[in-house]
């Protein structure tokens, strides 16, 4: 319905506890630019403007100008750790791609499930805005993580076993 709502009205206006949610998802501050960016991850300006170019890299904010989350450093690190260690820039990317394809369609789900059963719960059975918005962003605080730990898991888990089956061949 939203859809169709958006199609002929445009987007709707944000509900409070949307707003609130949204906040949460990317505070502004401690933000930082592409060449902080550069300097925390000792990687040139150039390197990472391909990252963000492929998408892999993604603005929390473009106003005035792109800025990231500093939670970026590390996985960008963590990237050029593999690179550094043999693996091709070009192989690392395209594994991305594939990565960020298939993740997509579990990513829509999640937020749809989030919506489902958590955003319409607290919407209606919150006894204000407030409360609801208070809610919301605690509900997403401790759901992201968790997430993060399953997935996180489950992948290493995915890629050890992959692996042992490699080496039993």
């Amino acid at each position: 319905m939203d859809l169709i709502w958006s199609a002929v009205t445009g987007p709707r206006p944000l509900d409070p506890w949307d707003r609130a949610l949204l906040e949460a998802l990317h505070p502004a501050t401690d933000l930082v630019t592409l060449d902080e960016l550069a300097v925390r991850t000792k990687i040139p300006p150039t390197l990472l403007e391909v990252v963000v170019r492929e998408g892999f890299l993604k603005p929390v904010s473009s106003v005035p100008e792109p800025l990231f989350d500093p939670g970026d450093v590390e996985p960008i690190k963590a990237g050029l750790s593999l690179v550094e260690a043999g693996l091709p820039l070009g192989e690392l990317l395209d594994l991305a791609r594939k990565m960020d394809a298939a993740m997509q369609p579990v990513v829509d789900q999640a937020i749809d499930l989030f919506v489902r059963f958590i955003r319409d719960s607290v919407e209606a059975n919150a006894g204000s805005d407030e409360e609801a918005a208070r809610r919301l962003v605690e509900a997403f605080s401790a759901m992201l993580p968790a997430t993060g730990r399953i997935v996180d898991h489950h992948f290493r888990s995915l890629v050890l076993e992959g692996a042992r089956q490699r080496l039993e061949q």
